[in-house]
């Protein structure tokens, strides 16, 4: 699942640095025959799946997910871009030999009539391990310089955005002052992509939504200054596993709010963990404080999701109580998985985000489990 996290985000660096390539180096014209205008060329991006040196193609599955058959010639030109960089004005030669499955390739020339297989004049590729490097570095800088928690309040005339971030004994308030050159993003509605999160602004965030952002806290902790913010209103379900079928991607919650079946779909891209036995203890002690052995294990609190050990579909059995994300779709009776997590049967019945409590209990989840829907970017 992670190296499927990996995949969603690469193709935001592609996609951002295809449009700038774009606009910065124009595409070669292809001629046309007779009194046809010649026309752009045609390109397609995605992972490189499978490669044939001795005939010189290469397959590639682009993002919407069909491949594509990527012939090169003697005359094809392979670069090496750089991620994060905006142009080709730094991408350095590259030959075919040098490509591996993996790798991140955009390839531009001219695409048959039935679209399967393209005939390229350029080839452009981000290997696996720069790709790699990179995200690892991002993620090491929002673990860093990141904060995450429920917006509380919004306030479009000082540009403020009000934070509640969860932490055992209470909440701390953090006002966000937003300003010009803050990058927004939006989960979208009934997906679990980072990818897919669109443009955004201030005007779009609400009270309720689950707020990450990217930047510089005071030293007291009580301002915020962000570079990027990614939002979502996101729901949060726990309850107990009624139908597993892991062929199908998909299992049936009773959710212990509503007291309602919810249909709950679980593709590649959702992260499955399980929490052990003996860290539910550990857990459900997380309100006694320090020194008393409760809590989460060492790092910061939001990436609990991240150290709590994988599980999979087939593993999740009927009775398992679960805690799912999603975002907020158009059926109530049906979600998405961002993220669940199950055994909380090894703690005390949930209370729901807002202070709701479930039925049959009266305790917390720790807070650590309440914030499942923004993984870091």
């Amino acid at each position: 699942m992670l190296a499927a996290r990996r995949v969603l985000q690469a193709s935001i660096y592609m996609k951002t640095w295809l449009i700038a390539a774009l606009l910065v180096r124009p595409a070669p014209a292809i001629q046309a025959s007779g009194s046809e205008a010649p026309r752009k060329a045609d390109s397609v991006i995605g992972e490189v799946t499978a490669l044939d040196l001795s005939s010189r193609r290469l397959t590639v599955k682009t993002d919407p997910g069909a491949p594509v058959e990527v012939r090169a010639d003697e005359k094809t030109i392979f670069l090496k871009a750089r991620p994060g960089s905006s142009t080709l004005n730094d991408a350095t030669p590259a030959r075919l030999e040098e490509l591996a499955v993996g790798d991140r390739v955009l390839a531009r020339g001219r695409l048959a009539e039935d679209k399967a297989s393209l005939a390229a004049r350029q080839v452009v590729v981000m290997t696996r391990g720069d790709l790699s490097a990179k995200q690892d570095a991002e993620r090491a800088q929002w673990r860093r310089r990141g904060i995450l928690g429920v917006v509380s309040a919004v306030d479009p005339a000082r540009g403020e955005i009000t934070l509640q971030a969860r932490r055992p004994g209470g909440a701390q308030a953090t006002v966000i002052a937003t300003g010009e050159g803050v990058r927004f993003r939006r989960y979208a509605s009934d997906s679990v992509k980072f990818s897919d999160a669109g443009p955004s602004a201030l005007a779009e965030v609400r009270v309720g939504d689950q707020l990450r952002a990217l930047g510089d806290r005071s030293e007291d902790g009580s301002r915020f200054v962000p570079e990027q913010i990614v939002f979502g209103t996101f729901r949060t379900l726990a309850g107990t596993v009624a139908r597993v079928d892991p062929a199908g991607g998909e299992l049936t919650v009773r959710d212990e709010e509503s007291g309602q079946p919810v249909r709950v779909a679980v593709g590649a891209d959702a992260r499955l963990r399980r929490i052990p036995a003996e860290l539910g203890a550990r857990m459900g002690r997380w309100r006694e404080g320090p020194g008393t052995g409760g809590g989460p294990p060492g790092g910061a609190p939001e990436d609990l999701l991240e150290r709590l050990p994988s599980t999979t579909l087939a593993e999740v059995k009927p009775g398992d109580r679960v805690l799912v994300s999603s975002t907020k779709g158009s059926d109530p009776s049906r979600i998405n998985a961002i993220a669940l997590v199950a055994g909380l049967e090894a703690l005390a019945a949930p209370r729901m985000a807002g202070g709701r409590g479930t039925r049959g209990g009266d305790t917390e989840l720790p807070p650590d489990l309440m914030d499942l829907g923004i993984s870091i970017p």
